[in-house]
């Protein structure tokens, strides 16, 4: 069967379940608020916690989890999403596995909501087997690239009919493009929430 696209009803439809959005968000910005609200209008039965990456894995992140923190809970306010620090209390590196893993204490589902640039490196996630086992994989689309849902696939086998391709615009706004935009005091206008780029011009302006 394999990575399948869209959902079906009977996913949207499940109770006792949470939608996890994991990311350094580094920073945060509008596309991740969009995907965000477009995906909790989906999963209207399920809770929907914004989970910020403390110590990544696959990446350095210069800007400390406290701060990240605090600017999620800014850009967020105004949806009224849960901004969650559980991965920092829960210390370490942020694997997702021990994140589904805490979270499966409390829901009976979970939904793992990534970005398609995941399916470029899924099968070299710590445990990525359990964590597909465990939890559904849904991606919001970054390049609609259909050669990257074939290596998923290949990589994965029968463990890729727990992704699920989303049908959303593609929203070309990134983290990195907001921190080159500071770093050359370029405007960030429009590209994040008004009331965040006081924040963000003093945390990366600098960098």
């Amino acid at each position: 069967m394999g990575i399948q696209f869209g959902l079906p009803a009977e996913l949207l439809n499940i109770k006792n379940s949470l939608v996890i959005f994991g990311g350094s968000f580094n920073p945060p910005h509008n596309g991740h608020i969009i995907i965000a609200q477009m995906v909790r209008e989906l999963f209207k039965n399920s809770d929907f916690h914004i989970v910020i990456s403390s110590t990544p894995p696959h990446k350095e992140v210069e800007v400390p989890f406290g701060i990240r923190y605090e600017l999620a809970k800014i850009a967020f306010k105004k949806t009224r999403l849960f901004v969650s620090d559980i991965e920092n209390k829960l210390g370490g590196i942020s694997y997702a596995i021990n994140t589904v893993n805490y979270y499966l204490k409390t829901y009976e589902n979970i939904f793992f909501l990534v970005g398609e640039d995941a399916l470029k490196t899924i099968e070299k996630w710590y445990k990525y087997d359990e964590l597909l086992k465990k939890a559904k994989m849904i991606v919001y689309p970054r390049y609609n690239n259909p050669d990257l849902i074939k290596r998923a696939e290949k990589a994965l086998g029968n463990l890729s009919n727990s992704i699920f391709m989303l049908d959303l615009p593609l929203i070309q706004i990134s983290s990195t493009m907001i921190r080159e935009r500071l770093k050359k005091k370029l405007s960030v206008y429009g590209f994040v929430p008004d009331e965040l780029i006081p924040y963000l011009e003093e945390v990366y302006g600098e960098r």
